[in-house]
C-alpha cells in the first residue's frame, strides 16, 4: 500500500505541477498521473486504497465546511441554490432515463441509475475545483456548493429508493420506502439546527466555547485541535451514514459548525493550517489521481454509444444548471460557471456505478462506460471552464451583507 502511495502521489504532483505550467489546472494533471499509472498496471484500485480516499475525501469536505458560513450556505439552499439544484437535476436525470430507455434500450431500474449517474454532482471533485480557483467565498461559489449539497442529497436519496424499489410491488410500499428516507433526512438536519443553536447561545454568554477551545490549546497544544475537530465532524459524517446518506453530507455540515465565530481565532487558524498541510499536498492530489485509476479502455468497446452518453450527460447538466443560475438571477457568466463546475462527477458516479454493477442491474459495458464518464467529466471540465469563462469572470469574496451592498455593481460589471 505504501508503494502504492508513493507511486500516485509522485506522479499525479509531477503531472499536476506540468500542466500548472501549462497554464491548465492541477486537478486535470493529477487525473492524468492516476490514468497512466492505472494503465501501466502498477497500480490497481483496491481496498486499502480505498480507505485512504475515503480519508482524503472526509477532510477534503470537512476543509470546505470550514471556509463557508452556515448561515450563508442555508440562505443560498433557501433561494438561489434550490432553483439551480432541482432544474439541475431534473434535467440530467431525464434525460439520462431518457437516452438509457429509448436509445440503449434498458428496464427501468437500470435507467434510473444511468440517470442518477448523468444528475450527480461530486461535492469532492467541486470543492478542489473552487478551491483552485480561489471561489469558495464568493457569489457564485455559495450557489454552487448549495446546489451541490442539495443534488447529492437528492441523489443518494433517490439512489436508496431506486435500490429497494427490486422489492417493492406496490405503490403502498414505495410511498412508504419514500417517506422513511425523507424521514430521517429531516432528523439530519434538525440535528444540525439543534446543535447550530446551542454553539450560537454560548457566543451570547461571554464566547464560553472560545474560552474553553484556548484553554485545550494551552493544555494540549495547538495539534490537538485538529483531532478535537475530526471528533466533531466525524460524528456527524456517522450520524449522516447511519441514516442512509453519505458521510460527505455530514462532515460538510459539521465542518459547517465549527465557525470561526464559535471557536475563536487562535483554535480556527489552527485547526485550518493543520488540515491544509494534511489535505493540500498529500491527500488530495491522491484523490484526483485515484479518480484516474478508473479509467477503463472498455469503454470504448461501444465506441458510438460512449459518444451519445458523453454528450447528452454534459450538455443536459451544463444547461440544466446555467437554467436555473438564469431563473435564480445570476449573470450569464456565473451561470455558465456553475454549469461547468456542476458538471463534475467523479468519486460519487464511480461509487454509484459500483453498486448497481455489484447487484448485476447493469451490463459490464454501461458499467465501463459509466466510469467513463465519471472520470472524463472531471478531466474535461477543467479545460471547458479554460475555453467559456473568462478568467476574471468570478473572483469576488461576497458575503451576505457584500452581496446586498454590492449587487448593482457585481450586476453591472459582470461578477
Amino acid at each position: 500500500m505504501i508503494t502504492n502511495l508513493l507511486l500516485l502521489l509522485i506522479c499525479s504532483r509531477i503531472c499536476g505541477r506540468i500542466f500548472k505550467s501549462l497554464g491548465f489546472q492541477e486537478i486535470i494533471g493529477e487525473i492524468l498521473g492516476g490514468l497512466l499509472i492505472g494503465l501501466t498496471g502498477l497500480v490497481a484500485p483496491n481496498k486499502e486504497l480505498n480507505g485512504i480516499v475515503e480519508l482524503a475525501v472526509f477532510l477534503l469536505i470537512f476543509a470546505a465546511g470550514l471556509e463557508m458560513n452556515l448561515k450563508d450556505i442555508f440562505s443560498a439552499l433557501r433561494k438561489k441554490a434550490l432553483i439551480c439544484s432541482i432544474t439541475s437535476f431534473v434535467i440530467s436525470f431525464t434525460a439520462g432515463v431518457g437516452v438509457s430507455l429509448i436509445i440503449i434500450d434498458l428496464k427501468l431500474i437500470p435507467s434510473l441509475v444511468v440517470g442518477l449517474c448523468f444528475a450527480i454532482t461530486a461535492m469532492p471533485v467541486v470543492v478542489g475545483f473552487l478551491q483552485n480557483l480561489k471561489m469558495m467565498d464568493t457569489r457564485v461559489g455559495h450557489l454552487i456548493i448549495g446546489s451541490a449539497v442539495l443534488i447529492d442529497i437528492v441523489a443518494l436519496l433517490f439512489l436508496g429508493i431506486t435500490f429497494d424499489m427490486q422489492n417493492t410491488r406496490t405503490i403502498l410500499e414505495f410511498v412508504k420506502i419514500f417517506s422513511i428516507k425523507a424521514f430521517k433526512m429531516g432528523i439530519f438536519f434538525v440535528s444540525i439546527m439543534l446543535v447550530n443553536k446551542f454553539l450560537r447561545s454560548e457566543i451570547s454568554h461571554a464566547n464560553k466555547t472560545e474560552k474553553a477551545f484556548n484553554k485545550l490549546i494551552s493544555y494540549l497544544g495547538k495539534e490537538a485541535i485538529f483531532g478535537i475537530g475530526v471528533l466533531f465532524v466525524l460524528g456527524f459524517s456517522t450520524l449522516s451514514e447511519t441514516l442512509g446518506f453519505h458521510f460527505i453530507i455530514g462532515a460538510f455540515f459539521g465542518g459547517l459548525l465549527l465557525n470561526q465565530d464559535i471557536i475563536g481565532t487562535n483554535a480556527f487558524l489552527s485547526m485550518t493550517r493543520t488540515l491544509g498541510a494534511v489535505t493540500n499536498h498529500f491527500l488530495t492530489p491522491i484523490f484526483f489521481a485515484y479518480i484516474g485509476l478508473h479509467f477503463s479502455i472498455d469503454a470504448f468497446n461501444e465506441w458510438n454509444l460512449l459518444i451519445i452518453i458523453i454528450a447528452v450527460a454534459f450538455s443536459s447538466k451544463i444547461f440544466g444548471s446555467w437554467l436555473g443560475s438564469r431563473l435564480a438571477s445570476f449573470t450569464n457568466k456565473e451561470s455558465l460557471q456553475a454549469g461547468i463546475i456542476l458538471n463534475s462527477r467523479g468519486v460519487l458516479d464511480l461509487i454509484v456505478a459500483n453498486l448497481a454493477y455489484s447487484k448485476d442491474y447493469i451490463s459490464a459495458d454501461i458499467f465501463s462506460i459509466l466510469i467513463f464518464l465519471g472520470v472524463s467529466s472531471v478531466i474535461i471540465n477543467p479545460v471547458l471552464y479554460r475555453r467559456f469563462v473568462p478568467s476574471s469572470a468570478a473572483l469576488s469574496p461576497s458575503s451576505t451583507t457584500t452581496e446586498k451592498t454590492n449587487s448593482s455593481k457585481n450586476k453591472s460589471s459582470g461578477l
